[in-house]
């Protein structure tokens, strides 16, 4: 069965959601991994990304599994100057995930 157009325009954008919201993490979570305190590099190791796609809603997060981190960007914050450092490029991705594609 043939997609109409307009559904086909939903699953574009919602693929290209997916794509900015990735790029967007990967970006932060490189910058996290540069900026985190390293003593072992267990915490650095175990800096990561999720995406979760649901029907209209993309969410990302990155983050530490390992349970002293929170304490770790409490002394010395490296998640948060990650996407502070990144904001303009993740500003500039979703705005061109918005914007209408060229024909």
């Amino acid at each position: 069965m043939s997609n109409s157009p307009f559904q086909n325009e939903i699953e574009r954008i919602k693929k290209a959601r997916e794509k900015a919201i990735l790029e967007s993490l990967l970006m932060v979570e490189a910058d996290a991994k540069m900026l985190c305190p390293v003593k072992t590099g267990t915490l650095k190791r175990s800096i990561t990304h999720a995406v979760k796609t649901e029907e209209n809603i993309t969410k990302g997060s990155v983050g530490s599994n390992v349970e002293y981190a929170y304490w770790a960007e409490k002394h010395q914050a490296y998640l948060e100057p990650a996407v502070d450092q990144n904001l303009e490029n993740i500003k500039r991705k979703i705005a061109e995930v918005l914007a209408p594609e060229k024909e």
